[in-house]
């Protein structure tokens, strides 16, 4: 049982960091998606969100290329 636990935790916190990772690359709030990421159930979808999510640079740059 302590091992299903500790597996469950450190799953947790490698999804948590993934979030990290690709709001970072990506330009969104690294500690709102963080925070979301560290919820136990919700942090597998906020993960598959990020990865479809547009990265916010390349959006901001276009829009001001186009005015």
């Amino acid at each position: 049982m302590l091992f299903l636990v500790t597996l469950l935790l450190c799953v947790n916190f490698f999804i948590a960091g993934q979030c990290y990772v690709h709001a970072k690359r990506k330009g969104y709030p690294v500690k709102l998606f963080l925070a979301l990421g560290l919820v136990p159930y919700f942090n597998l979808l906020v993960w598959v969100y990020l990865l479809f999510l547009p990265a916010l640079e390349k959006h901001q740059f276009s829009s001001k290329t186009t005015l």
